[in-house]
């Protein structure tokens, strides 16, 4: 991969796979759990040496999703949708068709590429 948006459209297409899955069955996967560290792990070689400009909004969308879904995964499943686990789910059900259509995160909601300071920008 040559650059940012090749590596994000490589990823796109099975995260959004995977939150279309997640949005109608929360119940603990390993599946999601391990490509969220496929992709953390893949950045963090392909970013390795390179000098990356600033994250345009498409690819923070991206980064969004990706931790929203780890979060999800992460969360312990229980019989009753808990109130962070509502918001989660909010959160995923926006952010998966901005994601689906190259949209960009609504005010109020950020995202970071792996191993950078928020506001670093």
């Amino acid at each position: 991969m040559e650059d940012v948006n090749e590596f994000i459209e490589h990823y796109r297409p099975k995260l959004l796979s995977y939150l279309d899955a997640n949005l109608n069955d929360s119940s603990e996967q390993s599946g999601p759990l391990e490509f969220v560290g496929e992709v953390l792990n893949s950045w963090s070689n392909f970013a390795e040496g390179r000098l990356l400009g600033e994250p345009n909004p498409e690819e923070r969308t991206f980064w969004f999703a990706l931790y929203q879904l780890e979060d999800l995964v992460e969360y312990p499943a229980t019989r009753q949708l808990d109130p962070y686990e509502g918001i989660l789910m909010q959160n995923l059900a926006k952010v998966r068709e901005l994601l689906r259509d190259g949209g960009i995160l609504p005010e109020g909601l950020y995202a970071s590429r792996p191993g950078e300071e928020p506001g670093a920008f």
